[in-house]
């Protein structure tokens, strides 16, 4: 009987305990607002006198993820830190992965000249916040994406010189060649 009264209250005890943890997992898996994420990298960009670089992407987006591996690549990655604060936000999800998106990232991206973009599309801030340039580089006024032709990759190093006028020759050599060794084959594009 006592047996009975303890399952009686464990279960309904233990159905609003999951109930509170779920709920709880999936209020910290919610993505803070872009805005937010924005001003605090601003703000450490100005404390360390370096560029944001805010790169818009999607789960789906092939070319976001080889976005992402350049910035985090052991050759490239630092040299983009020593001048850069990066920022991803996901924008565009589709597929039912809605929640994965920042909060009005979509809104900041078309305010920032990515309404007609591809992605990846990305923007460069200063520390103090104004922005300096996007990847609308391409001599057509075209989004870069992921830098992954030859022409591509002359933009991207020249909006680069743009974003960071700190970045040195070896720098940019050593972004172009990481670029142009991931670069695709002809046919995988």
């Amino acid at each position: 009987m006592i047996t009975d009264m303890i399952r009686g209250a464990f279960v309904p005890a233990l159905v609003v305990a999951s109930t509170l943890a779920a709920a709880q997992s999936a209020v910290a898996q919610t993505p803070r607002a872009a805005t937010d994420v924005v001003a605090a990298a601003v703000t450490r960009a100005r404390a360390e006198q370096k560029a944001v670089l805010i790169e818009f992407g999607a789960s789906w987006c092939t070319w976001c993820r080889n976005f992402e591996a350049f910035v985090k690549s052991p050759d490239a990655g630092p040299v983009l830190a020593r001048h850069f604060v990066i920022v991803n936000l996901v924008v565009h999800e589709r597929d039912g992965k809605q929640a994965l998106e920042h909060p009005g990232g979509n809104t900041l991206m078309e305010t920032w000249g990515g309404a007609k973009a591809g992605l990846p599309f990305y923007v460069f801030v200063t520390g103090t916040g104004r922005k300096v340039a996007d990847s609308n580089a391409m001599p057509d006024g075209g989004n870069i994406g992921f830098p992954a032709v030859p022409d591509e990759i002359r933009a991207f190093i020249g909006l680069m010189e743009r974003a960071a006028p700190s970045l040195t020759p070896a720098d940019r050599n050593l972004l172009n060649a990481y670029l142009t060794r991931v670069m695709p084959k002809p046919d995988a594009r």
